[in-house]
């Protein structure tokens, strides 16, 4: 990704990589543990699960994914996994620190892959949380709900 005005960059994970996109996995699933009062140790534990089998699950459907991180000024701020299929284009999963949401990073990162959707004439396929408040901003840039899987939808963007 070009760096553009903002200092927004990607580039792939490395090895050295994987504390800080654990630590942004844990940030962004670790809410449900905190809410049910569970001991540290134990959310840690079930977090590094959570994380290990997540990771395996999409490296097994998605070989040839790319899974970069995403750099403000060059610092990681967060991730996005992406696969550029032969029908689609799979927004496998994204994710921001928390101090990094809500400023406008996210929406950026995918307006980009929304410029190589029209680029490739292919749409956008990805999953959100239901009742999720991010699902407020994927409607904003285009997508729409195509499944519904109880807790999540499966949502679509067509290139313009």
């Amino acid at each position: 990704m070009n760096e553009g005005c903002s200092g927004i960059t990607q580039r792939k994970i490395q090895p050295q990589d994987e504390p800080f996109v654990f630590r942004v996995f844990a940030a962004t699933h670790g809410l449900q543990f905190h809410q049910a009062c569970l001991p540290e140790p134990m959310i840690r534990q079930l977090l590094e699960q959570q994380y290990r089998g997540q990771q395996s699950q999409f490296r097994a459907h998605y070989p040839d994914a790319d899974y970069d991180l995403v750099l403000s000024a060059g610092i990681p701020i967060g991730y996005i996994y992406t696969n550029y299929g032969p029908a689609s284009i799979a927004l496998i999963d994204i994710a921001l620190l928390p101090e990094r949401r809500g400023q406008g990073t996210g929406t950026q990162v995918v307006r980009k892959l929304i410029e190589q959707s029209n680029a490739y004439g292919k749409p956008i396929d990805a999953h959100v949380a239901k009742g999720g408040r991010a699902w407020g901003l994927w409607q904003q840039l285009g997508f729409k709900e195509v499944a519904d899987y109880g807790v999540h939808l499966v949502i679509v963007r067509r290139p313009d």
